[in-house]
């Protein structure tokens, strides 16, 4: 499958950043998916909040519960992007945990997916035999594309089989902690970005885990074609109160603190 959005993308210095649905407020996600593409990010991941995210840190299992215990939920979520496409041009992704999608039904929720604009979905705990068995028929039909993560463990044969699947990336765990962990890239960290790239992969090669400031974004980037940045960024925009909704200083306090943190990557 292909999609212009993801085509579109640049070949090196990819900027993509994760946030929680429905974090720091219930109804910040439009606010801050929009100062992201007038902050000069190239792509956005949005995370659909889980009670139980087991792959991820504290910042962003901290960001979950906040936005549960809010009222946010995929049917909101939907509601929230119905329009996005009126004004957001950058890709957008859902990144989640299979449960939420499989209690929404998950044609239903690959359907919506789509419906709204979005480009693709990081699923990590879907098993990638499950996905060519059960859940790619939906992933073509509404031409949502998947990623697929990647580890210093995985096979190489494996990876080859990631890519034939046409992702709208590769993800690469750069370290097998959860996330927000150290930022540390190690040189082992660097060895596996190398023969990754070595590998002449058709899919983009974007880093994941542990990327939180300039310096690990340069160091990430030499030999692959982006990075993502989650924890940092949520801890960026934290400071609102639970339950207020946000008058005009609030909204513009968000978007200076969604400008500034972008910033210091370009």
């Amino acid at each position: 499958m292909k999609n212009d959005r993801i085509e579109a993308l640049p070949d090196q210095r990819i900027l993509s950043v994760f946030f929680t649905a429905g974090y720091p407020r219930l109804s910040d996600t439009t606010t801050i998916l929009s100062a992201l593409e007038a902050s000069g990010v190239n792509m956005v991941e949005i995370g659909f909040p889980f009670s139980d995210p087991v792959a991820d840190g504290p910042t962003i299992q901290r960001s979950n519960d906040r936005a549960i215990r809010s009222g946010m939920n995929l049917k909101l979520l939907f509601e929230q992007l119905a329009t996005m496409r009126s004004t957001i041009t950058v890709p957008v992704l859902l990144m989640g945990y299979l449960n939420p999608a499989l209690q929404y039904g998950f044609e239903r929720f690959v359907e919506d997916t789509a419906r709204v604009g979005v480009d693709a979905l990081i699923i990590p705990d879907l098993p990638f035999s499950e996905y060519q068995r059960r859940y790619a028929p939906a992933y073509k039909a509404h031409r949502v594309l998947p990623v697929f993560l990647v580890t210093a463990r995985t096979p190489p044969e494996r990876i080859l089989e990631f890519d034939a699947e046409e992702p709208a990336f590769i993800y690469v765990v750069s370290s097998e902690a959860t996330t927000g962990g150290s930022a540390e890239i190690t040189e082992e960290s660097e060895s596996f970005f190398q023969r990754l790239s070595e590998m002449k992969l058709r899919s983009k090669l974007i880093v994941g885990f542990g990327v939180s400031d300039r310096k690990s974004f340069e160091v990430v980037t030499r030999h692959t074609h982006g990075a993502i940045i989650g924890s940092a960024f949520l801890r960026a925009i934290d400071g609102a109160e639970v339950g207020t909704e946000p008058d005009e200083s609030t909204l513009i306090d968000l978007q200076t603190r969604v400008k500034e943190f972008v910033l210091q990557f370009r």
